[in-house]
């Protein structure tokens, strides 16, 4: 009964997935959502490179050209309409901008402005493409989105967390990895999950590339070459995350619930289940073609769809208007944009031709502050010293064998040195190696060394400094009980992960003195699987993690 209580978890799990990210698409278009307009009569401090203009709108606010830019459009990149356009005399100019004198120089004070005609062949203005793709933000929300999914797929699926938890990260992924079943087509998910989810995800993954791409952001649904180029790249990159979010290294399904690695049959349990009087489906890994193709294809597919409600539904119906109601239908009929507007820090409705560009300031969930920084503070602590040495006591409670003694509980003290680089201003490199020595005698515990390796974040002021940490590295025994017997004695190392807190006081401009306490977890081998899978190909062994309190003292040196 257990066994298929689980296994229903366990195949309901993506299906709940998806549905809340409809749900959660739904609730950001709410009218509670803050809603936020244009700022009327506002200038802008930058020019988006690839905002297109219509030149009626030409004198709304939040649209500047740049003063220093000809209006030839020489060297420029035109695009190539679907319809015709009307060409241009012989001798005539492109028609004159007028400039506001209050508007500050665009930041590129080279480009050219030229002609690109909409699908119904006005004519538009934008600056050359000098802009690029910007990976940075793409990856940053493509890993916030996976975040999502996965911390959804954990709360709802019980065997995946003992999965986690459990069993030896890595080599259950290798081994999951190598038994992804690409003869067949389907995986054993429901025709929602397959087919309505997966391909959500593909155009949320596709709209988060769109939004970071200076040559489709702005390009709206019609026979427009650029248009249909803009959403095939796209398209590319949601198969790429398909690929990575079905096998990837850590935050994938083949990672994260060990998809492949053991047999269930969909609706009953971990392979082999029966049901008397029922006609069931046949056992699954989860594995197959379908969400490889589907997410990106069917994906691409909901993207023009939202693209075509919205130019050909919406915007007739809304037109100029800034009215709430517009704005919430504007979002709520297109789920796969609205999430991926949250995950850039947008409101729901946001599009880059309705507000002043397709970076700036309107638009955003959380308004920031318009004071001024001023330049030399912003930069003053790349001019501080940002790398630092350090040596410290260190006392650790941890369980140690020895001889008589099995998993007894003592607090080993040692000697440790620390290498930190500061990579921003808030967020450190933090790395530390710790040796305990143990008792010393024949008969007593053994030694240990610890190696943590990851990041700080918090505050450094005048004399205080205050972070966080997080820090996954390793504890090496030389002297250890392990399994299978429980008696022999061998070396070997323990995944550790700490978290704790440091503060640090100055001594001077380039000394301090630091503390650190935390917990830092440790994962023990213990014995054999009570829930192992009957067919599997993942480690039969059981791992437990205990936390250990440990805390240090010492003097840095920074240069």
């Amino acid at each position: 009964m257990n066994g298929t209580r689980m296994q229903d978890t366990n195949v309901t799990f993506r299906l709940q997935h998806f549905v809340f990210l409809l749900l959660l698409s739904a609730v950001s278009s709410s009218p509670f959502a803050a809603a936020q307009n244009p700022p009327v009569g506002s200038v802008t401090t930058s020019l988006d490179l690839t905002l297109h203009v219509h030149p009626d709108s030409l004198r709304q606010p939040g649209t500047s050209f740049d003063t220093h830019s000809s209006g030839d459009g020489a060297d420029c990149h035109r695009r190539k309409e679907g319809e015709s356009r009307p060409k241009s005399e012989p001798g005539t100019t492109t028609p004159s901008i007028p400039v506001s004198t209050s508007d500050p120089p665009s930041p590129n004070l080279g480009a050219k402005v030229c002609p690109a005609a909409t699908t119904n062949g006005a004519p538009q203005y934008t600056e050359g493409f000098n802009e690029k793709i910007h990976w940075g933000p793409i990856l940053k929300q493509s890993l916030g989105f996976l975040v999502l999914e996965h911390t959804f797929r954990l709360a709802n699926d019980r065997y995946a967390r003992h999965l986690l938890w459990h069993k030896p990260f890595w080599g259950d992924y290798a081994d999951s990895l190598q038994h992804f079943d690409m003869g067949r087509w389907g995986d054993g998910d429901a025709f929602l999950v397959n087919y309505i989810g997966h391909p959500l995800q593909g155009a949320v993954s596709g709209n988060i590339f769109i939004q970071n791409d200076p040559h489709g952001r702005s390009e709206r649904f019609g026979k427009s070459s650029a248009y249909w180029k803009s959403r095939f790249r796209a398209m590319l990159y949601a198969a790429a995350y398909s690929a990575y979010f079905e096998a990837g290294p850590l935050l994938s399904e083949a990672a994260l619930g060990n998809e492949g690695g053991y047999t269930y049959v969909p609706k009953c349990g971990l392979a082999p289940c029966t049901i008397p009087g029922r006609k069931l489906q046949p056992p699954t890994n989860n594995t197959g073609w379908v969400d490889f193709v589907v997410t990106p294809t069917v994906g691409m597919g909901w993207i023009v769809l939202e693209d075509a409600i919205e130019a050909k539904i919406v915007d007739p119906l809304a037109g100029d208007s800034t009215a709430l109601k517009w704005k919430i239908l504007r979002g709520s009929l297109a789920p796969s944009h609205t999430m991926s507007n949250f995950l850039q820090g947008k409101l729901p409705w946001y599009r880059p031709w309705l507000y002043e560009n397709a970076r700036g300031r309107a638009g955003n969930l959380l308004v920031k502050s318009e004071k001024l920084k001023n330049p030399s503070e912003a930069s003053s602590w790349r001019d501080q010293p940002r790398k630092a040495i350090g040596i410290h006591y260190v006392n650790l409670s941890l369980p140690m064998d020895w001889q008589g003694c099995y998993k007894c509980r003592v607090n080993n003290s040692g000697v440790g040195g620390t290498i930190s680089y500061r990579m921003t201003n808030h967020f450190w490199f933090d790395s530390e190696v710790n040796q305990f020595p143990g008792s010393g005698s024949s008969k007593g515990s053994g030694s240990a060394t610890e190696g943590l390796f990851g990041i700080r974040y918090g505050y450094t002021g005048r004399v205080w400094n205050v972070y966080v940490k997080a820090r996954p590295g390793f504890i090496y025994y030389p002297k250890t009980t392990s399994f299978p017997t429980g008696h022999e004695f061998v070396s070997l190392s323990r995944f550790a992960m700490d978290f704790g807190t440091t503060i640090e006081m100055k001594a001077s401009k380039r000394s301090a003195f630091r503390f650190d306490a935390g917990t830092t977890f440790v994962r023990y081998l213990q014995g054999l699987d009570p829930r192992q899978a009957s067919v599997s190909v993942i480690s039969p062994t059981y791992i437990v993690t205990q936390g250990n309190f440990q805390v240090a003292t010492g003097y840095i040196y920074r240069f």
